[in-house]
């Protein structure tokens, strides 16, 4: 017992081969898109390039707000005792 007939061995084979014919034609099917990709690609560049503008504007308006002056001598930087 336990062992399978050449005809149910045959049997199986011929099913996993028809399986598997089955699954190519859905596997390399190409998936639907909402958009077509040269929109989505062109609001990425539009996207990308409101975001750096808005980084160095919001840089340019904060380097006037918080101006560095660094020390002229070391005798301003050490605490007087």
């Amino acid at each position: 017992m336990g062992q399978l007939t050449l005809e149910e061995r045959r049997r199986i084979r011929l099913n996993k081969q028809r399986a598997s014919l089955e699954l190519i034609p859905q596997q390399s099917a190409p998936l639907p898109t909402s958009k077509p990709l040269a929109t989505r690609s062109r609001f990425r560049k539009v996207y990308a390039i409101a975001v750096i503008a808005v980084l160095l504007t919001a840089g340019w308006f904060l380097s006037r707000v918080v101006e560095l002056h660094p020390p002229t001598s070391i005798e301003d930087i050490v605490p007087r005792l």
